[in-house]
């Protein structure tokens, strides 16, 4: 973990394991076991390799998981209309394909507009993750268990997992919302 890093910035700036245990008073073995993360150098050790290295000393500690970051524009959200459903979904969240686990989030998210008067299914929707729903502009009605709950702008509602329930616009106006599901259903 922080033996690779400091063998990738060593090595990013042409700077030899001898070279490096010289510039900190250390023995080129020393550098070498903390390369391969055979042991933990003290801190004051981490500061000198810094120092050395020409990088801050937080940059040891940082994870290197941004490099796994994903960026959806706007214009490249996937859109998937299922039959059931009288509304197309938008995903905000990466669609996983294939065995690709670096864009499985576990949790789904996605976008959908309800036109006025409209339910997004004539059935009641019955699916075994947890449904959170946002309303970002208008109000839903949602009836789980034979209990109606109004939800209007700003609020959420969540509702358990093999809850069967049903989602209508009442109003006059399209209801704009998220739908959060966790874990993921339609990947």
């Amino acid at each position: 973990m922080i033996g690779k890093k400091i063998r990738d910035i060593r090595k990013s700036k042409n700077i030899t394991i001898v070279e490096l245990s010289e510039r900190i008073s250390v023995t080129s073995g020393y550098i070498s076991q903390i390369e391969r993360d055979l042991i933990s150098p003290s801190l004051s050790v981490l500061k000198r390799l810094a120092e050395a290295l020409e990088v801050p000393l937080s940059i040891l500690f940082l994870d290197e998981s941004r490099e796994n970051v994903v960026t959806i524009s706007k214009n490249d959200r996937t859109k998937v209309k299922f039959g059931n459903l009288n509304v197309d979904l938008e995903f905000v969240t990466p669609i996983k394909k294939n065995n690709d686990s670096e864009s499985n989030l576990g949790a789904e998210i996605f976008l959908f507009n309800l036109p006025p008067k409209a339910e997004v299914s004539e059935e009641p929707i019955l699916i075994d993750s947890k449904v959170c729903l946002h309303v970002l502009k208008g109000m839903l009605e949602c009836n789980v268990g034979g209990k109606t709950y109004k939800v209007t702008e700003g609020d959420t509602i969540t509702i358990p997992e093999n809850n069967g329930h049903t989602v209508c616009n009442c109003s006059d106006e399209a209801t704009e919302a998220i739908c959060y599901l966790s874990p993921a259903h339609f990947s």
